[in-house]
């Protein structure tokens, strides 16, 4: 537009009008704005491909596939051992791939290790959650497992002899039956004992490891992390690939063969929950639908997380009563909770959930930066200003932005849920538009005010100086505007929801800064002068006067 005198020339004497519709359409947002209040998840970042597809599919249309979830057990440093409550901070350096580890003996095999295990493993089956395991088949032993899954109970299979790795097998190349690969009813020096045995030793739990690591196809290596090794120990009786290296049809490669043993510093432990049933009966796998619970503490400025802890009967009644769904998240970091408490000699660690509460509590933590960055904000405005009644405008143009931007978000979902077609679809993007929303808005009511002021100090009228104002600054913004708008819907064009959805609340965002900081701030501070003059308390521009 290259006249926007006319702009001016309508909505200046049009100016309580146009108070008046600010007004009704600040109010008509709250609705809005109380929308974008749900909790942000990373469920919103909604990526299409191919592969997230498939896995969408295999839940929704194979959901007694289960829902496999898993945690790391890492073998502590040993200045450690022993300490309560476990931290990620004691966990062991990292030696590097295949270099294995040396404390305690075997490391994840060490005996000790593996009856702490074995005790976390007991507490997950007598854990209320087991009336949802669902059985799996262990790629190690063969046999089918009921909901838990871990190295403990792999090592009570096979020195029973009830691993498929102790029993002839089919050979479906020459349909013949083939030996067993391996067995445990011959030990050499060793009385081959059962785990629960009290008299067995670390020696039956080498030997042991070294039979499912030599026969298992690499299935009972890749339980354990990529450190492990077969270790030099000239005072053990086995041989085995000393820096052998595990290729990917699971055979072991090496040019150095000597006795040892093998050792990894940590190794899976996994559970397999009924996905279906638990949906079913007050669970949600979907961090938006979940109740909005606080589990947080306060420690100064920071927060910890304090898992909330549902129980099973209170998750039904949720779902009978129709209301907001206990989150998964949460129960996945409660057991984490209750196996850390039970740590001696390793750290367990929940592996690939639990994202959103991490997320949010660090949102909640820099809550406070929020009101630094006001006062920053605040500070810096009377520099550029120096008028308190500047200030209070500007302040107010950016709140009423920035709930506009919100508001007009707020309903975007509320119409595309209403009548299924979504295109705003809230993530951590979503997160940036505060800030700049603020910038854009700052900028365009900062030159909108000082060429207010400079028209003043030319000793024309007030009206006169806001009229230039807005004819000269306006065009300006709306060209600047326009182009920052369309930069940002340049986004549609993403294959990622999250994206498109980031362009359109930044698109909505700017406009709402243009009209109310661009153009609406002049039109306050016209008549808020005015009024100044009619009491006789307005104060003249003074030349000179500095302004940042």
């Amino acid at each position: 537009m290259r006249d926007f005198k006319k702009v001016a020339g309508v909505l200046i004497p049009q100016r309580k009008n146009v108070h008046l519709a600010v007004l009704i359409i600040s109010l008509l947002m709250l609705p809005g704005f109380a929308a974008t209040l749900t909790p942000i998840d990373v469920e919103s970042y909604n990526l299409e491909s191919p592969e997230l597809e498939a896995a969408e599919v295999m839940r929704e249309e194979f959901s007694g596939a289960g829902n496999i979830w898993g945690f790391g057990l890492f073998i502590r440093d040993s200045q450690y051992f022993g300490d309560s409550p476990s931290q990620i901070s004691q966990v062991d350096s990292f030696t590097g791939i295949n270099s294995g580890q040396s404390e305690p003996l075997g490391g994840i095999l060490n005996l000790s290790v593996l009856r702490e295990i074995d005790m976390k493993a007991e507490f997950l089956e007598q854990h209320e959650i087991s009336e949802y395991y669902l059985s799996f088949a262990s790629e190690i032993s063969g046999q089918p497992i009921l909901g838990v899954l871990d190295l403990a109970t792999e090592f009570r299979v096979f020195m029973s002899g009830q691993s498929l790795l102790t029993k002839p097998q089919f050979n479906p190349d020459t349909f013949r039956m083939e030996e067993a690969p391996t067995n445990w009813n011959d030990c050499g020096a060793l009385e081959c004992l059962s785990f629960d045995d009290p008299n067995v030793t670390q020696e039956h739990i080498d030997l042991a490891s070294h039979r499912m690591a030599n026969n298992s196809k690499g299935a009972f290596l890749r339980f354990l992390s990529i450190d492990r090794a077969f270790i030099q120990d000239n005072s053990s009786t086995l041989i085995g690939p000393i820096g052998g290296v595990l290729d990917e049809n699971g055979s072991i490669e090496t040019d150095s063969w000597g006795y040892g043993r093998w050792s990894a510093s940590s190794a899976w432990l996994i559970l397999n929950l009924d996905r279906e049933r638990m949906q079913n009966e007050g669970w949600t796998f979907t961090w938006i639908n979940a109740s909005a619970e606080w589990g947080y503490d306060r420690e100064g400025v920071e927060l910890s997380t304090n898992p909330i802890r549902y129980s099973i009967d209170e998750c039904r009644e949720k779902e009978e009563r129709g209301e907001p769904l206990c989150s998964v998240e949460w129960l996945y970091l409660s057991i984490e909770e209750d196996l850390r408490e039970q740590d001696e000699l390793v750290v367990t660690i929940l592996l690939g959930e639990g994202p959103n509460v991490e997320i949010n509590r660090e949102l909640l933590s820099s809550a406070y930066l929020i009101v630094l960055m006001s006062i920053v904000v605040i500070a810096l405005l009377w520099l550029s200003l120096r008028r308190i009644s500047d200030v209070l405008i500007v302040g107010v143009g950016l709140f009423l932005s920035l709930l506009w931007m919100q508001g007009l978000i707020g309903w975007g979902i509320k119409f595309g849920q209403a009548y299924g077609f979504e295109i705003i679809f809230r993530s951590q993007f979503s997160n940036l538009l505060p800030i700049l929303i603020l910038a854009l808005g700052i900028d365009d009511s900062l030159h909108a005010l000082h060429r207010y002021k400079e028209e003043r100090k030319k000793g024309k009228t007030i009206k006169k100086s806001a009229e230039e104002s807005i004819s000269r600054v306006g065009r300006a913004i709306l060209l600047t505007s326009s182009t920052t708008i369309v930069a940002f819907l340049a986004n549609l064009t993403s294959d990622i929801a999250a994206l498109r959805s980031f362009g359109i609340e930044a698109g909505l965002g700017v406009a709402a800064a243009f009209l109310l900081t661009g153009l609406w701030v002049p039109l306050v501070r016209l008549d808020v002068d005015l009024w100044l003059l009619k009491k006789d308390k307005l104060i003249e521009e003074k030349e000179g006067q500095l302004h940042l």
